[in-house]
């Protein structure tokens, strides 16, 4: 009898060895998910006119005393702001997003 005992506790103490380290070895493959965020501008629908305004190109001289260019009265000397270009509306393609 006591032979048996202790051929059952050796088999129970292998049986328990054995399943925890069967345990330790066989685990399931953890799954990690990485979550992307990109924020891409919503494109206008086709046909859509986008315009960009073009501020005015203006310069500033010096005008000279004398008389205007009619000959009617006398001017002092002074600074006048001429316009180069006048503003203008023009067509405003917006640039694409480059993802990789």
């Amino acid at each position: 009898m006591k032979k048996l005992t202790k051929i059952c506790k050796s088999v129970l103490g292998a049986s328990i060895t054995l399943v925890l380290l069967s345990g330790c070895g066989m685990r399931e493959p953890r799954v990690v998910y990485q979550d992307k965020i990109i924020q891409v501008p919503a494109e206008a629908p086709p046909g859509t006119v986008e315009y960009a305004w073009e501020e005015p190109m203006v310069d500033t001289v010096d005008v000279p005393p004398g008389l205007d260019p009619e000959g009617q009265y006398y001017r002092p000397a002074h600074k006048e702001v001429i316009e180069v270009r006048q503003g203008r509306w023009t067509h405003y393609t917006q640039p694409r997003a480059q993802y990789k």
